[in-house]
């Protein structure tokens, strides 16, 4: 086992979130917080962490094939919306768009509605990309569809078995099942999983009734009335991740034809799907393409291709020179170096939490409760909350609380689907909401939103999602009924966002924005 040093472990994840949420400098927080776990590593030897820091942490996670391509995707990307936004392509979708979205709910609800159609992956990324000129035509605050985009992200991959997270799940649990002498084979107990999954469905679930219902709460509704009254979808203070640059804007005499979006869109869709038939062998697998297939790089080749389309489409209207407009496409990459330095010392920050021994400290503390069975799987679940928050890992968390829930729960004649359940779902808290885990950075990213403001904002939703969700697992722990403890819980995270939607109403009533000063990514040109 990996060394514990006890409640120092929490020390690092504990000063980063800390730092995060009152200096709103995600870097600087990262830095410090990374910086002093490694010194702790190093017996308390600044000198010496230096050093470490790059040599054990920054460079291995850098180097890794999983997160250089995570790496690769960020920087494609940047090239893919910045080729979007010069040949209007986004702005041609909004104003099509708004013939058949009459509303700002229905933009809201829409986005929500379309994170399905990415069910083969996280959808954070494409999903973003694809419905924030709907947003933004509507006025919609991005940190609300940095929200909604993060809520569809890691938890409807959670619950889709053609995304990467299927295989990993179950070969956590094939593990299990062979140490326990089950012969069943683990994607039997995948299926059975799913409705256990309760975080993942009531976190959906409630996206959807905030969009629809329009019952925004806490800074959330601040900056939705914000929107609302003054159509500025930015705060003041907010310090976008990815910043609008000049010449990306038009007026609306403008001619723009949709096809100027659905030609590189369709482009990146008829790539990444022959990527993902070629990586995956459809030859072969046939309907298990996608469990076989490489995601990642098939989604790199579909922004890039797409890229490459849109360059094709403002050189056709003569807006730039083919050359021009490939120089834009390169020049653009270096928009996301911020976010590659935020996951480089957030994945270091991981890597070193788990040399700490945080998730073994805190497994601890789960396996010394002497509470009633009945209650182990919510114990689980809130454990791998904590763990997931502090380490912005789900799949981390996954792997160390499914050795310890599955065979707990099997000695009590719980069901083998819920204890993974519990597992899992304790990892995507985390996931969906810690300001350092790399689905939040995403949500951020895709939603041109300042980091910390998309976390403030999100927080009171995932709480209410997250204790709601603790309150499904006792009662279907105690009643044998999982659908029980859905209607529960779906009722009572309703009932508090109604509550909390009031409060916000009577604490920002009177809050006048004719002062405020407007931010200064709203008025590039």
């Amino acid at each position: 086992m990996e060394p514990n040093y006890g409640i120092i472990s929490v020390i690092p994840a504990v000063v980063v979130i800390g730092l995060a949420l009152y200096t709103k400098k995600t870097v600087l927080s990262l830095v410090i917080g990374t910086f002093l776990g490694v010194t702790i590593l190093n017996g308390w030897n600044p000198l010496v962490a230096v050093v470490s820091l790059f040599q054990d942490y920054l460079y291995p996670n850098l180097t890794s094939t999983g997160n250089l391509k995570t790496i690769i995707i960020i920087i494609v990307l940047q090239g893919y919306v910045k080729m979007l936004k010069l040949t209007g392509a986004g702005e041609s979708l909004s104003r099509w768009a708004q013939r058949w979205i009459k509303s700002k709910r229905g933009a809201e609800v829409t986005t929500c509605a379309a994170g399905f159609a990415f069910i083969y992956t996280e959808p954070n990324f494409v999903l973003g990309a694809v419905m924030r000129p709907i947003t933004e035509a509507f006025k919609v605050a991005r940190v609300k569809l940095a929200y909604i985009t993060d809520s569809l992200g890691c938890n409807v991959a959670a619950m889709s078995p053609i995304t990467s997270y299927g295989p990993y799940y179950t070969g956590l649990l094939a593990a299990e099942l062979t140490a326990l002498g089950i012969t069943a084979d683990a994607w039997s107990y995948y299926w059975k999983y799913l409705p256990n999954n309760l975080y993942a469905i009531l976190a959906i679930l409630v996206a959807y009734y905030v969009a629809a219902s329009g019952k925004d709460i806490g800074p959330m509704y601040l900056a939705e009335k914000r929107a609302n009254e003054t159509g500025r979808i930015l705060g003041p203070k907010d310090d976008p991740i990815v910043k609008d640059m000049p010449g990306e804007t038009f007026a609306a005499s403008d001619h723009l034809p949709v096809r100027n979006f659905i030609i590189p869109m369709g482009t990146m869709f008829i790539a990444l799907f022959a990527s993902i038939f070629y990586t995956g062998k459809i030859w072969e697998n046939g309907a298990n393409v996608f469990t076989n297939c490489d995601v990642t790089t098939s989604i790199i080749i579909g922004f890039s291709a797409a890229g490459i389309a849109a360059i094709l489409v403002g050189t056709s209207q003569k807006r730039f020179s083919f050359m021009e407009g490939f120089q834009q496409w390169i020049n653009a990459f270096a928009n996301g170096s911020e976010i590659v330095l935020i996951l480089a010392f957030a994945w270091a920050l991981s890597t070193v939490s788990g040399n700490l021994g945080l998730k073994y400290f805190v497994a601890e503390i789960v396996e010394s409760t002497g509470v009633s069975p009945a209650l182990i799987p919510a114990i689980i679940y809130l454990a791998g909350c904590v763990i997931s928050f502090a380490t912005g890992s789900s799949w981390g968390t996954s792997a160390l609380l499914m050795p310890i829930a599955v065979p707990v729960c099997y000695s009590y004649g719980i069901g083998i689907e819920i204890a993974a359940a519990a597992a899992i779902a304790g990892g995507l808290f985390g996931d969906h909401c810690s300001p350092i885990s790399d689905t939040t950075i995403k949500a951020s990213m895709a939603a041109g939103c300042d980091h910390i403001q998309h976390v403030r904002t999100q927080i009171p939703y995932a709480v209410t999602s997250g204790m709601s969700a603790f309150v499904a697992y006792i009662v279907s722990g105690l009643t044998n009924n999982t659908i029980l403890g859905i209607v529960v819980a779906l009722v009572l995270a309703i009932a508090a966002i109604n509550v909390q939607h009031k409060l916000a109403v009577k604490k920002y009533a009177n809050v006048d924005f004719s002062q405020e000063e407007i931010n200064p990514n709203l008025l590039v040109h």
